[in-house]
């Protein structure tokens, strides 16, 4: 008789009958998504097929110059997103929310509309939000990642602040799942983190090859299209690993590239001209000595 009248009670209530009321939807649960491939057979396959679309990834660089690489990598899943999905769902004219935390915008910048463009990205789509505080950014992006009409959610971060924690990444996922948006954690200088992201990568700068079209002899220095060393640092399918990768605009998809190959630039710095004077001499070893008391 008690357990009958509590379950009248929790039907009033409108929630469920056998003892599930009040719990939260699992994060972790497995289910059908539509997935997103990179275009690379060994990373796709590693993923079961791509990216989680309506779920939360983490790219992260290890250093605050490396933030074009690590932003790079996400413009170009944005792209192929873009191109996969068509006009037809929507997705490819879509918005696009980008929530900065007010700490990284001093080292990264902003996003430059020509960047944009070459990834394949109408800059119309971009929205930028930048709060003053970073607890004004984690409540954008949790209200952001309500919203379905988005084609995708950035969320940029400054290294591990304790205010961005797992507790807000699980919300940001089940927010994601819930209402089928593109969920993706950018974070600036900051080290590995459990997390509820789906996948987390690690993304490194590599020398660009010469541009096939443009390099000859007079313009041997002709870069061509932007490598990556892409680490797959956490996979909920268990699976890991490297990869060099390089990213091609015009098909809109990701490309296996060589490991050493001959860079279109040497990297050693520009002659001096002939009509400066000379350099001043290097110093040599420089010794330390306390200011006597």
């Amino acid at each position: 008789m008690l357990k009958q009248m509590a379950g009248q009670v929790t039907g009033l209530a409108g929630g469920p009958a056998d003892g599930q009321a009040g719990r939260l939807p699992d994060a972790n649960a497995t289910q059908e998504e539509a997935r997103l491939p990179l275009g690379v057979p060994a990373i796709d396959a590693c993923l079961s097929g791509g990216l989680v679309r309506h779920g939360l990834h983490e790219v992260r660089c290890s250093q605050s110059r490396d933030i074009g690489t690590a932003a790079g990598f996400i413009l170009s899943l944005l792209a192929r997103a873009a191109r996969e999905a068509g006009s037809a769902a929507g997705a490819a004219n879509g918005r696009i929310l980008w929530v900065i935390d007010p700490a990284s915008a001093f080292d990264s910048g902003l996003p430059f509309p020509d960047g944009l463009r070459q990834h394949g990205i109408d800059a119309g789509r971009l929205v930028l939000v930048r709060p003053e505080r970073l607890r004004d950014a984690i409540w954008s992006a949790g209200e952001a990642a309500r919203c379905g009409d988005l084609a995708a959610l950035i969320v940029q971060v400054r290294g591990n602040p304790p205010a961005f924690d797992a507790t807000v990444s699980r919300r940001l996922l089940l927010r994601a799942r819930e209402n089928r948006v593109f969920t993706l954690i950018l974070r600036q200088s900051g080290e590995e983190e459990a997390g509820a992201a789906l996948t987390r990568w690690h993304a490194a700068v590599c020398p660009s090859l010469p541009d096939e079209g443009l390099a000859n002899k007079a313009r041997p220095w002709a870069v061509g299209h932007m490598r990556l060393v892409l680490t797959l640092e956490k996979n909920r399918n268990g699976q890991t690993g490297q990869w060099h990768v390089s990213w091609n605009p015009q098909t809109g998809a990701f490309e296996h590239a060589a490991q050493n190959p001959k860079a279109a630039h040497s990297g050693h710095p520009l002659s001096v001209s002939s009509d400066r004077p000379d350099r001043a001499a290097e110093m040599g070893p420089v010794l330390a000595l306390e200011r006597a008391s």
